[in-house]
């Protein structure tokens, strides 16, 4: 196998250990020989692999010879390692994404910021349908997700962006007349005693979700495994891609070669090596996307945050945490970016790093002490609870702050679904159902943000206007 990007010994998650029963998929055609051809290629199996594979196979579609591949084991990149969320943005879209590029935002317009609000809703609801229609044992929950601010500036940025949004959904046409389900206080005592976060100063309500992501792609896969169609093939490093007679040859190595008519890149941080000269060069796709690497850890409460006082809803601390109480084991958590360079790293700490084997010390450190001294009544913390585990997961920076997702310029056949900036799961399922109807009819799905779309024109104008994430001048 090529050395990248098995150089690493992987940590593993809290999902990852918590599905190693034998009704998981851990090795699932490591041994098996690989088909000579296919319809489409699938080169990735988290849950944008897996899930595109789940909307190909669907009753209905037609019928495509589907391979999925994965370098290592389904799910073992950022979606097993993530914060367990399915939580849609809220009216913070009219901040950072119509932000020039030149100033760090997504430039887009408003139009286009409530495009991607409102997808990103429709993405909880969609979760939820497949999860009751197919019955999946995956620990989903809905509810709402507590943001809270905890500086002035975060108040001031909260209310602004309100009143942006208000604006905004007056003048349009496409959106006006839906409904963002969600409500802000902006009384600190208030705001304190609903969160329990202490010096919270104000916070808001929005709509989220939750589920165990290892078990969740581990279950769309199981039911795209179904059809005899589709097939799945762990340990299959893509070693290279080569256009021919009109189509794709995949170069696996010593696994081997197939010739698909099509090919979709779901590898999000680790796109940026299947465009070697690109990547040599830093431009075009490879420039556009950065890998980076986030920690995490489970952390169980002591009494004081169990049974009935447990936290309600999901969370996001604006310099702490994204947080989820999961129905049995505690609390998931991790810092944002903004949090690490903000309080306890820079950037350096997190972009272009792709070793998902080790957990840097500050970062348990922080993850250690953040509950305990952030919470309300948090208490002490006998043997067995705190931190229980710790890991860290390598996702994937988009220069613009929106996901790359189509067919990529001047490669026939290619498509690529990446760059999520570490919110994927808020729009990943609503992707790829979008991308598999345009993979199907050659038409594209118009319920796919436009400002998604790749284009030659998004990738120059991302080269010439947007901000290094690490400036030339840093001292870092």
């Amino acid at each position: 196998m090529p050395a990248f990007p098995q150089q690493y010994t992987s940590t593993v998650s809290h999902w990852q250990a918590t599905n190693r029963g034998p009704g998981s998929l851990w090795d699932h055609g490591r041994n098996d020989v690989l088909p000579a051809d296919a319809d489409i290629v699938i080169v990735g199996a988290g849950v944008t692999g897996v899930s595109l594979a789940y909307h190909l196979t669907r009753p209905g579609m037609k019928k495509r010879k589907v391979v999925l591949l994965d370098a290592k084991d389904v799910a073992s990149c950022a979606t097993g390692r993530n914060g367990g969320h399915i939580g849609p943005a809220s009216w913070d879209v009219m901040g950072n994404l119509i932000k020039p590029l030149s100033q760090g935002g997504g430039g887009v317009s408003e139009e286009d910021a409530l495009d991607v609000l409102f997808f990103e809703q429709d993405t909880l609801d969609l979760c939820e349908v497949i999860v009751m229609r197919e019955r999946l044992d995956v620990d989903f929950w809905r509810g709402y997700r507590l943001n809270v601010a905890t500086t002035p500036e975060g108040v001031e940025e909260s209310k602004q962006t309100l009143d942006a949004y208000h604006r905004a959904m007056k003048r349009s046409a496409k959106h006006g007349h839906r409904h963002l389900d969600s409500s802000a206080i902006f009384d600190a005592a208030e705001a304190e005693r609903i969160s329990r976060v202490k010096g919270a100063l104000a916070m808001k309500w929005t709509p989220s979700g939750s589920w165990h992501p290892h078990r969740g792609v581990t279950a769309l896969l199981k039911k795209a495994l179904e059809n005899k169609d589709f097939s799945f093939y762990s340990w299959a490093p893509v070693a290279s891609l080569k256009e021919y007679r009109g189509g794709w040859t995949v170069d696996c190595a010593e696994r081997g070669v197939i010739r698909s008519k099509q090919v979709v890149l779901a590898t999000n941080g680790y796109t940026r090596h299947l465009f070697p000269d690109d990547f040599a060069a830093n431009t075009g796709i490879a420039a556009h996307l950065t890998p980076y690497r986030g920690h995490a850890g489970l952390v169980v409460p002591p009494v004081t945050y169990a049974g009935d006082k447990s936290l309600e809803g999901s969370y996001g601390i604006e310099n702490g945490p994204y947080l989820i109480q999961t129905p049995h084991a505690g609390v998931v958590l991790g810092p944002f970016n903004a949090t690490v360079v903000n309080t306890f790293g820079t950037p350096r700490d997190l972009y272009g790093l792709e070793d998902d084997s080790i957990v840097v010390p500050k970062f348990r450190e922080w993850l250690t002490n953040y509950c305990r001294e952030n919470y309300v009544g948090w208490g002490p913390e006998v043997e067995g609870e705190g931190l229980a585990r710790a890991w860290s997961g390598i996702m994937c920076h988009s220069v613009d702050w929106r996901p790359l997702v189509g067919e990529v310029p001047g490669k026939a056949g290619m498509f690529i679904s990446a760059g999520y900036n570490g919110h994927g799961m808020a729009t990943i399922v609503n992707i790829t159902r979008c991308l598999a109807q345009h993979l199907v009819t050659g038409v594209r799905d118009e319920r796919l943000p436009r400002c998604f779309d790749i284009s030659q024109e998004r990738l120059d104008r991302a080269a010439a206007e947007c901000l290094p994430l690490l400036p030339p001048e840093s001292k870092l």
